[in-house]
């Protein structure tokens, strides 16, 4: 088991046209809306990465139009098919301080890097041998936009092209520090959130890793809230319906702020 963070997100289709719209152009918005509702209408209220959905991403090789990827990274250098079914369970979220090193994601911080804008992400919380979900979002109830790599990988089987992409996650902020509070785990993560400034320099062409550091050190700029929500595991499970991110109250979680 792989306890890393944000395997499950919020993210509604006219979260995923936010920066589209920015342009104000209505023939590439109706080519997009087009597109988002031949796969899915709604977009997703809850979706967990593991179920490797596919999300609408700005990918910097054509950064104002969104396209459809799955959750999941595969590096191009995959050899098989079952090479490539192991390293994508293992690539939901890729960490910061490790993108340039790890021969997964390295080739992908450098050339393939993406925004994922979703309405926010959920995160358990562990409290007297329980666990607890929370849902986390900006305190305007505004998007987020979540700094991502991705990458593309042919199956020389099939001769399919998969593109694919991972969240990349950062130490957590003060509010995640308490939330995120998993005991396997040697610190607090978090998604790396990308104040509006900070979008285009994810994207350009100059990237390194000191750009990485200053993108990071902005995410404290980022205002978010949390509440709990009912379980997101297990028969108890909502699935995905709006009411999944609704608040939910645990009397025994009283004691926390």
């Amino acid at each position: 088991m792989y306890y890393i963070m944000c395997y499950d997100i919020k993210v509604l289709h006219e979260t995923a046209l936010k920066r589209a719209r920015r342009k104000n152009d209505m023939e590439l918005m109706s080519i997009i809306e087009k597109e988002l509702e031949a796969y899915n209408k709604a977009g997703f209220h809850h979706v967990s990465g593991f179920s490797f959905p596919k999300i609408p991403v700005y990918a910097n090789d054509n950064p104002n139009f969104p396209t459809i990827q799955h959750w999941g990274l595969i590096p191009f250098w995959a050899k098989d098919e079952k090479t490539a079914q192991s390293i994508k369970m293992k690539t939901l979220n890729a960490r910061a301080e490790s993108l340039f090193e790890k021969p997964s994601f390295r080739n992908a911080i450098k050339n393939k890097r993406c925004l994922i804008f979703v309405d926010g992400f959920y995160e358990h919380h562990h409290f007297k041998g329980k666990t607890y979900p929370y849902f986390i979002q900006s305190v305007e109830n505004k998007p987020l936009c979540l700094a991502g790599i991705w990458d593309e990988w042919i199956n020389t089987e099939s001769g399919e092209i998969y593109r694919g992409f991972s969240i990349v996650t950062t130490k957590a902020n003060e509010l995640m520090r308490i939330i995120h509070n998993n005991p396997k785990l040697q610190e607090a993560r978090m998604p790396l959130q990308l104040i509006l400034e900070d979008e285009e320099r994810w994207l350009a062409d100059d990237f390194d890793n000191d750009l990485l550091r200053e993108i990071e050190y902005h995410k404290t700029s980022i205002a978010i809230k949390a509440h709990p929500v009912r379980r997101l595991r297990g028969k108890e499970a909502l699935g995905n319906i709006a009411e999944a991110a609704e608040p939910f109250n645990f009397p025994e979680l009283k004691d926390i702020a």
